[in-house]
């Protein structure tokens, strides 16, 4: 009796069951990247944020130390602290600065930068820590309302002597993006008009606001200068 061996069928995919399955990557790509990009630009954002806060409570502990008084920015201390930012000056207050000092957000190769030069994501308002009349805490105003450090632009390289910005100048658009990077948080690249994201700012308070870089600008184009100390 002869007995026959029978091999069982071997299934392969149709080009067809191949081109879907494709599709369906593809469109499941397509759904979930741009979630992936706007959870880490909102991590990144509360990072930055909480590192603004740490900064700012730092702020009020000097300024308790030293009589209300501010730290020293290179405008006004010249040549004396340029081998590192202000920020080392609160060194004491915060628990690791490397980490504080920089913005998670910024670009990986600018992150380097900064560490690397003594730098920090953070500028300071001239107008309020380079002027003799608000040099000192207990001479603000308005504190609620007084800002105090920024997300410093990439128009500026970073370095010591970017420690501040100059908020006097900031009477048109174009001056307020060449010192502050206001659509820091962001999901891809810089928009042309650059009213694509937003940016954190730390106050005399130590309160620290998310504005959309949308309402910066329509401040700025009613004629009000968010870095003017509020009387």
């Amino acid at each position: 009796m002869i007995h026959t061996i029978r091999h069982p069928r071997q299934h392969g995919f149709t080009l067809l069951e191949v081109l879907s399955v494709c599709a369906l990557i593809a469109i499941l790509a397509w759904l979930i990247l741009p979630t992936l990009g706007a959870a880490k630009k909102e991590a990144n954002r509360a990072k930055c944020a909480t590192n603004l806060r740490q900064i700012g409570l730092a702020l009020q502990l000097y300024t308790q130390d030293h009589n209300g008084n501010f730290p020293p920015t290179t405008h006004t201390t010249g040549s004396r602290h340029m081998e590192e930012s202000w920020i080392y000056g609160l060194a004491t207050y915060l628990d690791n600065i490397d980490e504080v000092r920089v913005c998670p957000a910024d670009p990986a190769p600018r992150q380097e930068k900064i560490r690397s030069r003594k730098a920090t994501s953070y500028s300071l308002n001239e107008l309020v820590f380079d002027r003799e009349e608000y040099r000192n805490i207990y001479r603000l105003p308005r504190p609620t309302r007084t800002l105090l450090a920024v997300i410093l632009s990439e128009n500026r390289s970073p370095s010591t002597g970017w420690d501040h910005v100059h908020c006097s100048l900031w009477s048109s658009w174009q001056n307020i993006i060449n010192d502050v990077e206001v659509d820091r948080h962001r999901v891809g690249s810089r928009a042309s008009d650059r009213l694509s994201g937003s940016a954190n700012y730390l106050y005399a308070d130590g309160h620290v606001a998310n504005l959309p870089a949308r309402e910066l600008k329509k401040l700025s184009s009613s004629g009000i200068n968010p870095g003017d100390v509020p009387l």
